[in-house]
């Protein structure tokens, strides 16, 4: 961790990808790094710009963290049965560990700057702050996601206070993390009716517009993406262990007042980052490692092809294979005839071109309106909540997911658009979903998985884990000593255990890769 956080020092200061363009970013929002003026609207654009490559679908994201580990986990993704195919490069989930740090260290200088302020500058100021924790607190829980227990209340400090004891923090329990940010997303939510309140609204509002690439200063957006988080976290909880009353609790609170706790509720308030038009590039990196490499980055998994069967959206999610069909890798399938298969070019089925790799239009994903309207599906079918029905959240959820996917197929100007279904069509096919199954929790599970797929595979693989659904089949890597098994959780990074083993070994009994969350199914 030490090594971490001397890194951040120079947290401001952000370095870009082969597929993003620093210059665009910086012509449209102050790069804090480079001015002497440290402001709050400045820390909370780097504090976005900082976590940006794991918002988007930046080639390192995908190629690396994506390809590498989670979409494999979570079979949105084909794979074959090579020797060693669990292992996950540990210099790749570090570099998602480092970036969560970094975007920490930048929300924590915000933090301390704001604190500092006096009472009506803060007043001036306060959305900034709180616009800045939500996408923290977002990226936080992906992180917990991914190894549980992890630095934070005492975590990020460094850069502001350039104090050497804040470079090795302890560790927050996984159960005190999702217990902080369902509390305190609440609060945010109240301080931002506050802010929508103030008489300095247009001033406060038009400043924000000028820094804020996500939602582009509406307060609005800010608080469905504050309470869409936090419903999320909420539904990740609600199953099983500890905090399952205080998550039915939040589900309930949210869906009964949703004049207090807007949703994102249509596609066009999903909260997203439209890299073309948000100040980020897809170079050519992005899609020669979509479609070079033989294409092994591409492969449709047959999981998501048969939970695809007779669903439109497989015809802007999939290309057909050399043959006009579609086909998945198959998990059951021995390596050597995977590999014959691979190697013929066309008999497996590939992503989308035109939705997919040759979209430059194509959006980053955050907050959903299906995911929202899947949650509201969970949470009416397990009583979480009253007044809604279950089966119409459902369907809702898949018209919503129906018109994103159609949606982001119709920006590519690659070839001609794909028609969208019918809102009948689409209907008579949720229908059929949700009557194959006498289980509705697999039914909803399902299509959360599916929607989330490739463009949020962190999403997606807690969605299984949480749910056990859809049911995914991993065989066993006999020749790995270390992961045999589809992991449950992430090992922690190596520089962890050399540079804050004081406060790593008190979680070292359980840093493997089979210690399950306490919400996991």
């Amino acid at each position: 961790m030490r090594k971490i956080f001397s890194i951040l020092l120079l947290a401001a200061v952000v370095l870009s990808m082969a597929s993003c363009s620093k210059s665009d970013l910086t012509d449209k929002y102050a790069d804090p790094g480079q001015t002497t003026q440290v402001t709050c609207p400045r820390l909370m654009a780097g504090t976005f710009y900082s976590g940006k490559g794991y918002t988007f679908n930046s080639y390192w994201r995908i190629f690396t963290w994506d390809y590498s580990g989670i979409a494999r986990y979570s079979q949105t993704l084909g794979f074959l049965n090579n020797d060693g195919r669990y292992t996950f490069s540990d210099s790749y989930y570090g570099d998602r560990w480092n970036n969560f740090y970094t975007v920490l260290a930048q929300y924590r200088t915000l933090e301390t700057i704001y604190s500092k302020l006096t009472d009506s500058d803060k007043s001036l100021n306060m959305a900034y702050l709180l616009c800045a924790r939500i996408f923290m607190y977002d990226h936080l829980i992906q992180v917990a996601d991914c190894w549980g227990a992890v630095p934070f209340s005492t975590a990020g400090y460094l850069p502001a206070t350039a104090n050497a004891a804040d470079a090795t923090p302890a560790y927050d329990s996984n159960e005190s993390i999702y217990e902080s940010v369902l509390s305190d997303l609440k609060a945010v939510n109240a301080s931002l009716i506050q802010v929508q309140a103030s008489s300095f609204i247009s001033t406060i509002t038009s400043g924000l517009s000028s820094q804020d690439f996500i939602n582009k200063g509406d307060l609005t957006k800010w608080r469905k993406y504050c309470n869409s988080l936090r419903l999320r976290v909420a539904t990740e909880v609600a199953d099983k262990g500890s905090l399952a009353a205080k998550g039915q609790a939040a589900i309930k609170e949210i869906l009964a007042d949703p004049t207090t706790y807007p949703l994102v509720e249509s596609n066009a308030e999903n909260i997203k980052v439209v890299p073309d038009q948000d100040g980020f590039n897809y170079a050519s990196e992005y899609r020669d490692g979509w479609e070079t490499w033989t294409g092994q980055l591409n492969r449709a998994s047959k999981a998501m092809v048969d939970a695809l069967s007779g669903d439109p959206r497989i015809d802007v999610i999939f290309d057909k294979n050399g043959s006009g069909n579609y086909v998945g890798v198959d998990p059951t399938t021995d390596f050597a005839t995977q590999s014959s298969r691979f190697d013929a070019g066309n008999y497996y089925s590939s992503y989308d071109s035109a939705t997919f790799s040759r979209n430059k239009n194509l959006p980053g994903i955050i907050i959903s309106a299906a995911e929202v309207a899947f949650y509201k599906a969970n949470a009416y079918n397990k009583a979480y909540a009253t007044g809604g029905d279950a089966k119409a959240a459902f369907i809702k959820g898949m018209e919503l997911s129906t018109e994103f996917y159609f949606g982001i197929n119709a920006l590519s100007s690659y070839r001609t658009p794909i028609a969208a279904p019918s809102t009948a069509t689409v209907d008579a096919v949720a229908e059929a979903k949700w009557n194959a199954v006498t289980n509705k929790d697999e039914a909803i599970s399902t299509q959360l998985w599916l929607n989330f797929g490739f463009l949020q595979t962190t999403q997606a693989w807690t969605a299984v884990r949480r749910t056990g659904y859809p049911v995914l089949y991993f065989p066993t890597d006999n020749t790995s000593s270390t992961v045999k098994d589809v992991p449950v959780r992430l090992r922690y990074p190596s520089t962890e255990k050399s540079y804050n083993n004081a406060n790593y070994s008190a979680y070292s009994s359980v840093d493997n890769f089979t210690s399950k969350m306490f919400w996991a199914k």
